[in-house]
């Protein structure tokens, strides 16, 4: 590898993080409406968590989080490639590998 190319490499790699770590879900509202609807119909039970529901806070590992079914995927796409759990009446969307909250939907 030429040299110049090499000097590279560092910096492409902290640009993946970075963007990595900027991992965002924006939820439309009428959307969060069809989630609530989904969790209700489909009875997903709630789980006991003892961290403050934020955004940006990582969730235990004793935590069990879920993947998106593809019947909530079929009319929220935006929630494809994340996990979720519910508690305290709301629905938590987490990134799967960080186990960051990404957004909740109340």
């Amino acid at each position: 590898m030429h040299r110049s190319c090499l000097s590279l490499v560092p910096v492409l790699l902290l640009a993946g993080a970075a963007q990595a770590q900027e991992t965002k879900l924006t939820i439309e509202p009428a959307h969060g409406k069809l989630v609530r609807e989904y969790v209700v119909t489909e009875h997903v039970k709630p789980v006991v968590v003892t961290v403050p529901l934020e955004i940006g806070a990582t969730i235990p590992d004793g935590v069990q989080l879920a993947p998106v079914p593809l019947g909530m995927v079929s009319k929220v796409p935006e929630v494809r490639n994340y996990e979720y759990f519910v508690a305290g009446g709301k629905v938590v969307f987490v990134e799967p590998y960080t186990r960051k909250i990404l957004q909740i939907v109340q």
